[in-house]
């Protein structure tokens, strides 16, 4: 078992700075308001969720230039030890945690989805209030479930891994920012 001490010890030095980074994006933004219950609920899975995705992304970028260091046969023959991505854990061990990471994120994002229907029933009196924030995050859970199901069925890997989570991870992005651009930019509302 102490072959996989470098790969584990790896795993949590790209893990902390990335947790960080999600702290330092998303943090700011838990205020919550006098909503409810469904809005406070709905605010701290909508942050998980963010940050989760956000991990997804920076391992996918992880991955795809392991892919790219594999592929280049140049870099191969010339490369040096001490290189970053020499340094990285096997690329399968690599994808593994990023579909473990997508998991995680398919399930929060699917947990967002169900308290947003809460709390748009509470407050509009219907579940789904159908704008580019419900229609972007529907598409990034149909990117993500088919990319789970194609990943588990057919043993999808490599750039299609890496493309879909981008795309997942677009999708919410323009969500989110999307929403705080037309609110706060174009209509002016804080």
């Amino acid at each position: 078992m102490s072959f996989l001490h470098p790969i584990h010890s790896t795993k949590q030095s790209l893990l902390y700075p990335m947790w960080l980074i999600v702290v330092l994006l998303f943090a700011p933004n838990l205020a919550f308001a006098s909503e409810g219950l469904w809005f406070d609920m709905h605010v701290m899975v909508a942050t998980l969720t963010s940050g989760v995705f956000l991990v997804a992304f920076l391992l996918a970028v992880v991955v795809y230039f392991q892919a790219r260091h594999l592929h280049n046969t140049q870099e191969l023959f010339n490369d040096a030890d001490d290189s970053w991505v020499n340094r990285l854990p096997p690329m399968l061990a690599m994808e593994r945690l990023l579909v473990r990471v997508l998991v995680l994120g398919f399930v929060l994002l699917s947990g967002l989805m169900l308290t947003g229907m809460f709390f748009g029933e509470a407050v509009w009196g219907m579940a789904l209030k159908w704008n580019h924030k419900t229609l972007l995050t529907v598409l990034a859970w149909v990117v993500i479930a088919v990319l789970l199901l194609g990943r588990q069925m057919r043993g999808w890997r490599g750039l299609i891994l890496v493309r879909s989570t981008i795309i997942g991870f677009a999708l919410l992005f323009l969500a989110y920012v999307g929403t705080h651009f037309v609110m706060d930019v174009i209509l002016h509302r804080t």
